[in-house]
């Protein structure tokens, strides 16, 4: 196979083998590619050349109309085009930086899809920068796995969920399987069930799955089985797609192009991007709920709770422990404030904006200068509990009773619900 040729149209015939059966596929090689990591869409494109290679070579009349109508380049600022809801990114888009996520949100981009994994050993070792990048910048997150080895799917699929852990994705996270490759003769509604289950059974319950519309309409993935709603399809047509004449709207999600150039910054303008409509909300599950990250610090003996994807990672670079999502904040309800001690190096969280101010003329320093860290809005109860033999003293929060039970039985006290959450 030929790789490391950056061709942005050419078709390059190759051959390759797929349950035994000798065939040959162009490979529409618009990114560098390795054996180990392909882009989104990657074999979908190549089945779209392959067809546009056959009806062009049928008759000279049709390549002429072929040339008029292929896929067009697409501009974000075109009000014609679908709507621009979620753009997905994998290490082919390194060049990313902070503004051009800021800028794919004012254009109105509300989610972006993060390549996480592909096998069972390949992890996009600029994940983690963009999904800080995402949250940074305001946008919903969702992951996807690029299928490799059908026949190992239930491996693949628990080394997909075990890096989402490591990353600290919260379970409610939208998860994808990318199934679009090595061959259309597996029974890829098999597949996709046997991924579902392992990725239920490693705590993620928001899965969809990503194929090509061909594969649906000809029963590779069965949308009656997998859901309709829980398909996103690619289909990149030939001509301008508008939002006027809307395709594949049974489906959950359209992936419309791969030729979308959006305009906020002089990166973006010199990149193609992969953008998608998203009928029916299925890369948002967050309800406008936020996650609180729970961190843990050996020295000291205090845990931090925070929604700021950034500070939680500034924290586990200079030794906290990570222990996961603590809890999901709304965005509105009865305010949670922060206050922080200097010298103790404590934190400490309260309902009572009153009792936090005494804090604060005590020698206390607002966090968030003084807004809400938290909304108190739900139906969980989140217990506290402090331990007056810590170094600084330390409250912990926690939605788990067992938890709570078991810290009172060596000694925590003040054990109370402290606010509800969701």
């Amino acid at each position: 196979m030929i790789f490391g040729l950056k061709i942005r149209i050419t078709i390059i015939t190759i051959f390759v083998v797929f349950s035994g059966i000798l065939t040959t596929k162009p490979v529409l090689a618009d990114e560098i590619v390795n054996q180990e990591n392909h882009p989104m869409g990657y074999y979908i494109k190549q089945e779209q050349a392959l067809e546009e290679s056959k009806n062009a070579n049928s008759n000279a009349s049709n390549i002429t109309q072929r040339s008029i109508s292929a896929p067009s380049t697409l501009f974000s600022n075109d009000t014609s085009l679908p709507r621009k809801d979620a753009v997905d990114v994998s290490s082919y888009q390194s060049w990313m930086v902070q503004a051009d996520f800021n800028a794919l949100k004012s254009e109105g981009v509300r989610t972006i899809i993060v390549k996480l994994t592909e096998g069972t050993t390949y992890l996009n070792p600029y994940a983690k920068n963009q999904i800080l990048m995402a949250k940074n910048a305001g946008l919903n997150v969702a992951t996807y796995h690029f299928v490799s080895d059908p026949t190992k799917i239930q491996y693949e699929a628990a080394f997909y969920a075990q890096q989402a852990k490591a990353l600290g994705l919260s379970s409610n996270t939208v998860m994808i399987e990318d199934a679009e490759s090595p061959s259309q003769y597996y029974n890829w509604t098999a597949v996709s069930q046997v991924f579902k289950d392992t990725m239920n059974k490693a705590g993620f319950n928001n899965i969809r799955y990503y194929t090509s519309q061909s594969w649906v309409s000809s029963g590779v993935m069965n949308a009656s089985i997998l859901g309709a709603r829980n398909l996103w399809v690619a289909q990149y047509l030939y001509g301008k797609p508008s939002h006027q004449d809307l395709k594949n709207t049974s489906y959950g999600a359209w992936q419309f192009t791969s030729q979308m150039y959006f305009q906020g910054t002089a990166n973006l303008r010199k990149h193609n991007l992969d953008t998608s409509i998203d009928y029916g909300n299925i890369f948002d599950t967050s309800n406008g709920l936020s996650e609180v990250y729970r961190l843990y610090n050996p020295n000291s003996g205090e845990h931090f709770y925070t929604q700021n994807f950034y500070e939680k990672n500034n924290l586990q670079n200079v030794g906290w422990r990570y222990e996961g999502i603590g809890w999901m904040t709304a965005s509105s309800g009865q305010p949670v404030y922060r206050v922080y001690n200097p010298n103790a190096g404590d934190h400490y969280y309260t309902l009572s904006k009153w009792e936090a101010q005494q804090l604060v003329n005590k020698g206390w320093r607002w966090d968030n200068n003084g807004a809400p860290a938290f909304y108190s809005n739900g139906s969980k109860n989140l217990y506290v509990a402090y331990n007056s033999n810590a170094v600084s003293g330390s409250h912990n929060y926690t939605t788990s009773s067992y938890e709570q039970n078991h810290l009172l039985k060596i000694g925590w006290i003040y054990g109370a619900i402290a606010w509800k959450v969701n």
